[in-house]
Parts: C-alpha cells; sequence; structure tokens
C-alpha cells in the first residue's frame, strides 16, 4: 500500500502529468467547441443558468454529445490536483534551503490556478442566473422566483445611421413586496447591482402598439471576484518570472 501511495504521488506531482492532462484539456476544449455546434438543442441554454443545474438536467441524456465535456471536466480536476500536489511538494524543498521570489513564482501561479478553479466551482454551485425578464415601459415583472420586481420607468436608445443601436439606458426600479429598494440606470455592457446580482440589458424593441419594452437577465457570480484577482495574480507571477534572472542560482 505504501509502495502504490509513493508512486500515485510521484503521478501526481509530475510535470510530465501536466503536460500530458493539458495536452487532453485543449483536444477536449477543440472537440467541444465542434460538438457544441452540430448540437445546438443541448447546448443552447448551457450558457443561460449556473452550469450544475444544466449538467444535472442534460449532462446525461446524450453521453456521446457531452463525452468531450466529461474530459474537459476530468482533466480541470486532475491539473488542479497536480498544482497542489507539486507545490506542496516543493515548498517543503523550498522552505528547507533558501528562498527566494524567483523559485516561489511557479507556486504563486499554481495558488493563483487552484484560485480560479475553486472560484469558478462556486460559481457553478451556489449562483444563479435569471433571463429573459421582459417588461414594458411603466410595466412591472416579477425577476424570476425572487420576490424581486422590476419596474422599467424609462428607456432610450440611440440608433446609428447605419441601423444599429450605438447605445441604450433603461431606468429602473427594484421592488420586494412593493417596496422600493434601488433605482438605477442600466446600460449595455454596464450592469446595475444589487445584493450579489447583476442586472443586465440584453434585449429592448417597441411593441406592436409603439410601447418601448426591454429584456433583462439576473446574475449572481459569488466566485468573479476571487477569479479576477488570481487572474491578476497569475499573469503578474508569469511576467516577474519570465524576466531573466541576473544569477544562474535564482
Amino acid at each position: 500500500m505504501a509502495g502504490f501511495l509513493r508512486s500515485l504521488w510521484r503521478v501526481l506531482t509530475s510535470f510530465k502529468t501536466c503536460a500530458w492532462v493539458g495536452l487532453a484539456f485543449c483536444l477536449a476544449g477543440a472537440a467541444g467547441s465542434l460538438t457544441m455546434g452540430r448540437y445546438p438543442g443541448l447546448f443552447a441554454d448551457m450558457d443561460a443558468q449556473v452550469f450544475v443545474r444544466w449538467f444535472a438536467r442534460k449532462g446525461w441524456i446524450a453521453p456521446g454529445a457531452t463525452l468531450w465535456l466529461y474530459g474537459l471536466l476530468l482533466a480541470t480536476g486532475v491539473l488542479a490536483v497536480n498544482a497542489a500536489c507539486c507545490t506542496v511538494e516543493w515548498l517543503a524543498r523550498i522552505f528547507r534551503g533558501t528562498v527566494t521570489l524567483r523559485r516561489l513564482l511557479p507556486h504563486v501561479m499554481h495558488l493563483a490556478f487552484l484560485g480560479v478553479v475553486l472560484s469558478h466551482l462556486a460559481s457553478a454551485l451556489y449562483g444563479d442566473r435569471v433571463t429573459g425578464v421582459m417588461v414594458q415601459r411603466g410595466g412591472v415583472a416579477p425577476v424570476g422566483s425572487k420576490e424581486w420586481a422590476v419596474r422599467l420607468d424609462r428607456f432610450e436608445a440611440q440608433i446609428g445611421p447605419e441601423g444599429y443601436p450605438r447605445d441604450a439606458a433603461a431606468t429602473v426600479t427594484l421592488f420586494r413586496d412593493r417596496t422600493p429598494m434601488t433605482r438605477g440606470v442600466v446600460r449595455t455592457n454596464r450592469p446595475l447591482f444589487h445584493e450579489g446580482y447583476g442586472i443586465y440589458l440584453k434585449d429592448f424593441g417597441t411593441t406592436p402598439h409603439g410601447v418601448s419594452y426591454a429584456v433583462f437577465d439576473a446574475n449572481r457570480d459569488p466566485g468573479a471576484t476571487a477569479i479576477l484577482v488570481s487572474s491578476i495574480v497569475f499573469t503578474v507571477a508569469n511576467f516577474l518570472y519570465l524576466i531573466p534572472s541576473r544569477r544562474t542560482d535564482a
């Protein structure tokens, strides 16, 4: 048993494991980019809800079409375990010897990568998405199953000479039990945030009766900030590590 555990540890801390699993990750992603186009009915709403809920409904109904996704998730998990085990092993060696920034940087990258993976996992498990909330100007619509409602107070759109919208702004009020909670302006790619949710303007138009309407999505992504911070740390650590060292033994 001890021999098996030692062999397993060597595999989990091996650079070759990282390289081969990284290749598998890329191949699975490439297969997914092709497969998703061939099965639009299966994957069309994948981004419209929290991933875990989508996977629970559709991840098992067509194993052939989603095989790439299993491979992608498995590769991500193995890469995360590889990064964690490698960091544990090498940090122990580093702190028993000479600690330098350059020796620590690869493991800062590992920890940042783990931060990205765990943050995405938190969003996939505890996030929420409410899509397609359509509201006419002056009207009120409930926001999914929440105790919220959104009222469209005002809507303005700037249409360019080519006929495409340049900008759109929706002034909205959020209510809970008929009590106003907050009021603000939602623009394209500029959401209104409240209680961890981002209210996004997704579409707009005019009814046959000439009344303006807007369509909103409400998204809660608890891992978004951690993903951003971890990505910045990963990028900075990569940049610093690529700067040539003045010492050959650094």
